[in-house]
């Protein structure tokens, strides 16, 4: 970035076109759109202050604001940053098609996707968001079932469209209408030897109010670390090689600015910016961060880069460039974040589109049962929604929202409720041998409770916003070892001080027999390779904390994502006699376990059963060389329905699911940072810092109990 005269830094405040006394300086406007996460209503989030709005976001309220942004700024562009179609119940039983229609209707301009935008795996996204429409898919299927395809026996499946069921050869989800750029996306179909074929254009040039942008896009590199099946046909890199010759192609093209769409996460991408000065601006997306003020890289030339984050629905990003007639030089700049709080109304247009997808999901006339077909399931079956989604179905004291990289009391609470759910099916499960984990997930997922003034009520909507997945409750064991080592890794995946090393996910939940003790400090200068974070890891079954013993055989009660090899569970392989609990008929699944009768915990102990891997029939996918084998049952309990289970006897409060699961050494009640890396940036209040330590370190996040 380059400031006229040499001003550099002192002309980072916004001057406006009218106090710089030149009429021919060129003004635009840029939008920052990130991480919408499939929410398409209002809902709860905790707001730049610290307090709670209980109708926070949404598209319509979203598009409110972007309409004001283009009244205001006619030069302007909507850029739209990473997991949009992904994250909610609506999303997830509808493959992302519930949030598309409201997308559609934004204007948005460039597009780039998120590791969550692949959640259905490529066939689902090739049609959203490629000009391929040659691979037709149920709508009420994972796209792993590409072995259908013109396969004998298949010829009368249907899926079911708006107006009735449709052929499966014609079954599509809906397209995007705006365009997609990703430098760091190839394919790679082993069937048709693609590899090093770009998916999408690495960016896009846009002439907005006399000013030349390159948009460059930079795609997640942590979808080969997820479900197998989101990856199949696709090769992923960083964007770092790509890069280079990007931004010179782009130059030669005309551009004055380049903007950089990243979703690397926050700490990648100022480390990116750093080593790339010619990046102009950088829109940063994946770790939710709300920048409050732009983060400004000084470069040793004297020029200067800009770092933004905007957070989820609940905020639009506004950044306001004026650049000289005759150069790009950059007069002036102005960051703003535009809060989309209940006091911003709803745009009717986009309401009555997201009213109109959520009414099947919704108590009243229009209700309807819905099926997930999870990675490596035949067409047809998978989880089903019987229930609607605004259907109470517990209750929290404490306000429970993920922002604190270690620990946080809803994490606590899902695999308490595990726990406690493996147990009541097997009696045999003993808190001496049996543990719970779940992966760290998912900021910026507010529900407030009745210690903060709100009713402190959990819907079923909830529910799934938490688990907006197709994972199975699975058990399997493993010698003590292998999770330690697990645990290791996340930890340096985490607070690695090489922001490349980083993957993000922060640290997992722990059940409350689990006690870790942990070395957090770089002044303790941990090697790259081999530093030992975990102190200790004690486990507790009633009679005190005793060593987890490493060569000792333990039970883990975790998630399944389907698709996986038969020895991973929570991202933990090495497992051995892995199981999966299920109802014990075949007609027991969720519509009937919950939609149709309460449960009652005496009467109905034979109500689940715990299951053998089935291996019943595999599913191939052209693109891998290996198969995608279904392995658990049809009717696999979900991690919504454990849940669902827990909840109708227990109320999440602080003295059971509060923190302390995790000690950090030199941490104390009253400086509970101690020990934890701060950030090189405006302190440990303001960003991520480079080590890692995730949104705890907002402003937002000292205001609001964890």
């Amino acid at each position: 970035m380059k400031y006229r005269n040499g001003a550099g830094l002192g002309l980072s405040l916004w001057l406006g076109i009218a106090s710089s006394g030149l009429a021919s300086e060129r003004t635009i406007s840029l939008m920052q759109l990130s991480d919408l996460h499939g929410n398409l209503a209002p809902h709860p989030a905790v707001m730049a202050d610290g307090s709670i709005d209980a109708e926070a976001g949404g598209m319509a309220r979203i598009a409110t604001l972007v309409s004001r942004v283009r009244s205001d700024s006619p030069a302007s562009l909507l850029l739209l940053v990473g997991d949009a179609t992904h994250g909610s119940a609506e999303t997830m039983f509808t493959l992302g098609d519930a949030i598309m229609p409201a997308l559609n209707a934004l204007d948005i301009d460039v597009f780039l996707p998120g590791n969550w935008d692949f959640g259905w795996g490529p066939r689902v996204y090739r049609q959203r968001f490629t000009a391929d429409t040659a691979t037709a898919l149920s709508a009420n299927n994972r796209t792993t079932l590409a072995w259908m395809d013109g396969r004998a026996g298949h010829e009368d499946q249907t899926c079911n469209r708006p107006g009735g069921p449709v052929p499966y050869r014609d079954c599509h989800v809906t397209k995007a209408n705006f365009p997609t750029v990703a430098n760091n996306l190839y394919y790679y179909d082993e069937a048709l030897r693609r590899e090093g074929e770009r998916v999408h254009d690495p960016y896009i040039i846009r002439d907005v109010g006399g000013v030349k942008l390159a948009i460059i896009g930079i795609t997640s590199d942590s979808v080969p670390h997820q479900a197998q099946a989101f990856n199949t046909g696709f090769r992923f890199t960083m964007g770092f090689d790509e890069l280079p010759r990007d931004i010179a192609a782009a130059r030669a093209d005309g551009a004055e600015l380049i903007v950089v769409l990243s979703e690397l996460g926050l700490s990648k991408n100022v480390q990116l910016v750093h080593e790339f000065p010619a990046i102009d601006v950088m829109f940063s997306g994946h770790t939710h961060e709300r920048t409050q003020e732009a983060i400004v890289i000084e470069h040793d030339d004297g020029s200067f880069s800009l770092v933004t984050e905007a957070g989820e629905d609940d905020a639009l990003g506004r950044l306001d460039i004026t650049l000289a007639e005759q150069s790009d030089d950059i007069v002036a700049w102005r960051w703003s974040l535009m809060e989309a709080g209940n006091d911003v109304p709803e745009d009717p247009a986009i309401k009555k589109l997201v009213d109109r997808e959520r009414e099947t999901f919704l108590s009243g006339p229009d209700f309807q049962c819905h099926t997930f077909g999870p990675n490596a399931f035949p067409f047809g079956k998978g989880h089903t929604l019987c229930e609607p989604l605004d259907r109470i179905v517990g209750r929290t004291e404490p306000t429970l929202q993920r922002f604190n990289a270690l620990e946080a009391i809803v994490n606590n609470a899902n695999v308490d409720a595990f726990l406690s759910f493996a147990q009541f099916v097997d009696a045999d499960l003993n808190d001496g041998n049996t543990l719970s984990t779940t992966n760290g997930f998912r900021f910026d997922v507010t529900i407030p409770g009745s210690g903060d003034g709100f009713s402190g009520d959990i819907t079923i909507g909830d529910l799934y916003t938490y688990y907006p997945i197709g994972a199975a409750v699975a058990l399997a064991q493993f010698s003590g070892g292998r999770p330690i080592d697990h645990w290791e890794d996340i930890l340096a995946n985490v607070f690695d001080p090489n922001p490349y090393r980083q993957r993000g996910g922060w640290f997992l939940g722990l059940t409350r027999n689990i006690r870790f003790d942990l070395q957090l400090d770089n002044a303790a200068k941990l090697p790259l390779d081999g530093g030992r974070r975990i102190e200790r890891v004690t486990i507790d079954d009633g009679g005190g904390p005793r060593d987890m013993d490493r060569s000792r055989i333990y039970t883990l009660a975790s998630c399944y994502p389907h698709g996986n090899p038969i020895d991973e569970v929570c991202r933990t392989s090495g497992a051995f006699n892995t199981r999966f609990i299920a109802g014990t008929r075949e007609t027991d699944g969720p519509a009937d376990l919950f939609g149709n009768r309460q449960l009652d915990m005496g009467r109905d102990s034979d109500a689940f059963s715990i299951r053998a891997p089935e291996n019943s029939e595999s599913v191939f996918d052209p693109a891998r060389s290996q198969p995608l084998v279904k392995v658990a049952p049809d009717n696999f309990v979900h991690p919504v329905d454990a849940l669902r289970w827990y909840l109708r006897d227990s109320v999440i409060t602080r003295d059971a699911h509060g923190l302390g699961r995790v000690r950090v050494t030199g941490a104390s009640p009253d400086d509970p940072r101690r020990g934890v890396p701060e950030s090189e940036f405006g302190g440990p209040g303001l960003v991520q810092p480079t080590q890692g330590a995730g949104p705890d370190w907002l402003t937002r996040g000292r205001r609001v109990t964890p």
